[in-house]
C-alpha cells in the first residue's frame, strides 16, 4: 500500500482539464473552506448538530496530526523519483525508496529522510481524507439526513478527495485508507457519545468523563510528540465548554425566516474572524513559542468567544426567534 504505482497509474491522466479537477478538490480539503463552513451550518441551519459536527472534526484532526508524527512516514513525491508533486518533478529525496510489496514499507533510507527534514511534514495518515470523511459523515449523521443519495455522497466524498491527493503525488494508497477508517471511526466515537446526551438541559457528570479522558489522552500526545499541539487540547475543551454552556442554559430556536439566517451566518463570520486575529495577536504579543502549553487556554477563550459570543450577539439582535412557549405568553400575557 505504499507502493508509488497507484499514484504513477492515476498521474498517467495529463490532461488539464483532470490536473485542474484534482487540484481544486484537493484544495476544497483545507482550513479555508471548513471554518465557514461549519460558520455557515451553525448559524444558517441548526446549531446543536453543527456542535457535534465540529467535535467529530476536532478529534479526527488530532488524532490524523499524531498519527503523522508517530509514524513519520515519507510522502510518494519524497521517496520516487517518478512520482510528480503537484504536477512539479524532483522534489523527491531518494530516488527509489517505496514500498515493492503490498504489505511494506517505505524503504529505511526513504523514511530516516523524511525524518531528518527540518520541516517535518508526513505522510500518514491523510489529514485531507479523514477530514473529509469525518465532514461528509457527520452531515447525514448529525443532522438527521436519510436520503440514498446524500449517503452517497458523504461515503463518495471522501474517495474523491483522497484520489485527489493520490493524483498530486501527496500521499500512498495507505495514507488515504488510514485517512477515511480515522475519519469514520471518529466521528462514529462521537456520535456515540452525542446520543446518550439530553437533547436540553444539564449534562449528567458521567457523560463527561469519555470525552474527557479523550482530552487528557490528547495532553499526553501534545506533551510527547513534537508538532500535535497543544491547542488542540485547547479547541477540544473550548468545544466541549461550548456544549456545557448551551445544554444547560438552552440552545436557541434556529428556525426562523432566511433574512434572519443570512444575518446570523453574517455576524458570526465577522465575530470568528475577529476573534481570530484577537487571539492570534495576543498570542504574539506574549511571545510565546508556537506551541508552547499556554496556547491551551487562547485556544479555549477563542473557541467559547467566537461560538458562545456569535450565539450572545445574534440574541441581542433578535436574530433567534423565541422558544415557542415564550412567544404565546408575549401574545397570551
Amino acid at each position: 500500500m505504499f507502493e508509488a504505482d497507484p499514484n504513477l497509474w492515476l498521474q498517467s491522466f495529463t490532461a488539464a482539464w483532470f490536473f485542474w479537477i484534482m487540484g481544486a478538490l484537493s484544495a476544497i480539503g483545507q482550513s479555508w473552506f471548513y471554518m465557514p463552513a461549519i460558520l455557515l451550518l451553525a448559524f444558517g441551519v441548526k446549531l446543536r448538530p453543527t456542535m457535534a459536527l465540529l467535535l467529530a472534526l476536532l478529534l479526527v484532526g488530532t488524532a490524523t496530526t499524531a498519527l503523522k508524527h508517530g509514524f513519520g512516514l515519507p510522502r510518494p513525491s519524497e521517496v520516487d523519483a517518478r512520482v510528480l508533486d503537484k504536477g512539479r518533478s524532483d522534489r523527491h529525496l531518494v530516488a527509489d525508496g517505496a514500498a515493492k510489496a503490498f504489505l511494506a514499507l517505505p524503504s529505511d533510507e526513504a523514511i530516516a529522510a523524511a525524518r531528518a527534514q527540518e520541516e517535518r511534514d508526513f505522510g500518514f495518515v491523510s489529514g485531507h481524507t479523514s477530514a473529509a470523511a469525518a465532514f461528509a459523515l457527520s452531515i447525514p449523521l448529525f443532522f438527521g439526513l436519510r436520503r440514498r443519495w446524500i449517503w452517497v455522497a458523504a461515503l463518495a466524498w471522501p474517495i474523491l478527495m483522497g484520489i485527489s491527493r493520490m493524483y498530486l503525488g501527496r500521499h500512498f494508497l495507505a495514507d488515504v485508507l488510514g485517512g477515511l477508517a480515522v475519519g469514520w471511526l471518529g466521528t462514529l466515537l462521537v456520535a456515540a457519545w452525542w446520543r446518550r446526551l439530553p437533547t436540553s438541559g444539564p449534562v449528567p457528570a458521567a457523560l463527561w468523563v469519555p470525552p474527557l479522558l479523550v482530552v487528557a489522552l490528547v495532553g499526553a500526545v501534545a506533551g510527547s510528540i513534537a508538532g500535535v499541539g497543544y491547542n488542540a487540547v485547547g479547541d477540544l475543551l473550548g468545544a466541549l465548554a461550548v456544549v456545557a454552556v448551551l445544554q444547560w442554559r438552552g440552545w436557541p430556536h434556529d428556525d426562523t425566516g432566511l433574512p434572519r439566517r443570512i444575518a446570523r451566518v453574517a455576524c458570526a463570520l465577522a465575530v470568528g474572524y475577529t476573534t481570530i486575529l484577537a487571539i492570534n495577536a495576543a498570542y504574539a504579543a506574549g511571545g510565546w513559542a508556537e506551541g508552547h502549553p499556554v496556547s491551551i487556554a487562547f485556544a479555549i477563550t477563542g473557541m467559547i468567544v467566537g461560538l458562545l459570543g456569535s450565539v450572545a450577539l445574534c440574541r441581542l439582535l433578535r436574530l433567534y426567534p423565541p422558544p415557542a412557549h415564550a412567544a404565546s405568553k408575549a401574545k397570551n400575557p
